[in-house]
């Protein structure tokens, strides 16, 4: 099963920035994901239902009313989603929150680079893996 990365940010020119991330990372991996990218919360909760994705990196808007909450009803309606959230460097305050809110990592978004990404799909890609062997008994 392809591993399936949504990607989310409010910003067209940083959704340039997470294209050209995601598109360098893709390439070093050994999968392939989909990836699609979106540019709205309301967007991001149609894709769950209708794209069911591995994981999310999310482009944290500390100006948006409720972010947290946001995060917070996603994973409580998508348990097994995985979250990258991406800060920028106002909101750096926001790690923990963010981490106790559920996500799986958060970094600072002028320290994402494609390294970090494709190390960070790659542990996600092997978790997700493992857990569907242990749901199916197979060891």
């Amino acid at each position: 099963m392809e591993f399936r990365l949504l990607v989310a940010t409010e910003s067209h020119e940083f959704g340039k920035t997470l294209r050209e991330l995601t598109d360098a990372a893709r390439a070093m991996l050994p999968i392939q994901p989909e990836i699609m990218h979106v540019s709205s919360l309301e967007q991001v909760r149609e894709r769950l239902v209708t794209w069911h994705p591995d994981a999310l990196m999310l482009d944290w808007n500390p100006a948006r009313a409720n972010m947290m909450g946001a995060l917070t009803g996603l994973l409580a309606e998508h348990p097994n989603l995985r979250v990258l959230v991406l800060l920028p460097d106002s909101a750096r305050e926001y790690r923990e929150a963010v981490w106790s809110a559920g996500a799986c990592a958060c970094i600072p978004r002028d320290r994402a680079d494609p390294e970090w990404l494709q190390a960070v799909l790659c542990v996600m890609n092997r978790a997700r893996d493992r857990e569907a062997r242990i749901r199916s008994g197979v060891s």
